[in-house]
């Protein structure tokens, strides 16, 4: 949740939360301005918080109690384990990376460049887990939202990162995403 703690929604929101006893991370944005950013960017320049991003990398901008009631039996009812409900895929395109973000922690990043053969492909060449987070398959979640975020918009990907190039190939139902060469004139 990314909020300011003078902001009554996002107290509102906290509250919800701690009342129900669901884990979230708090990042102020008065105590982390370079966050802003980010938030920024998920909503379009728009300026209004909190702003709650969940495990399927939605997110939600000042809403009701009733609104993360229903956010939260949507996500339970698509099968996340309460686990994995602070997970959550996002393309940060200020610093050139998709990141898993473990409730607003940077747990996994696979940094990208634009291919510069083809404006609809992004070319990712490193891929990385936290030293604290490793052995606990945040890469792979990693890729497979990585994987998500491009398919969605109709991007594909040349994999020059070994762990994301093995990933891809363990993984049929994302052979198309990869780039094909064009051929030589």
């Amino acid at each position: 949740m990314y909020g300011a703690d003078w902001c009554g929604d996002c107290r509102r929101a906290k509250a919800f939360f701690d009342e129900r006893g669901i884990a979230y991370d708090y990042i102020d944005l008065v105590d982390n301005p370079a966050e802003t950013d980010r938030v920024l960017e998920r909503n379009n320049g728009i300026k209004k918080i909190p702003v709650i991003v969940f495990a399927d990398d939605s997110h939600l901008v000042e809403p009701t109690n009733a609104d993360l009631a229903a956010k939260l039996d949507e996500l339970a009812a698509a099968g996340y384990p309460p686990e994995q409900v602070r997970l959550a895929v996002i393309e940060n395109s200020t610093l050139g990376r998709f990141e898993l973000l473990d409730g607003g922690e940077v747990v996994s990043f696979a940094n990208y460049r634009p291919n510069p053969d083809d404006p609809a492909s992004v070319v990712i060449p490193h891929v990385e887990t936290a030293p604290q987070h490793r052995g606990n398959g945040y890469a792979a979640q990693l890729m497979d939202g990585v994987l998500g975020l491009l398919r969605d918009s109709e991007r594909t990907v040349v994999p020059r990162c070994p762990f994301a190039a093995g990933h891809i190939r363990d993984n049929p139902a994302h052979h198309d995403l990869v780039t094909r060469p064009t051929p030589a004139s």
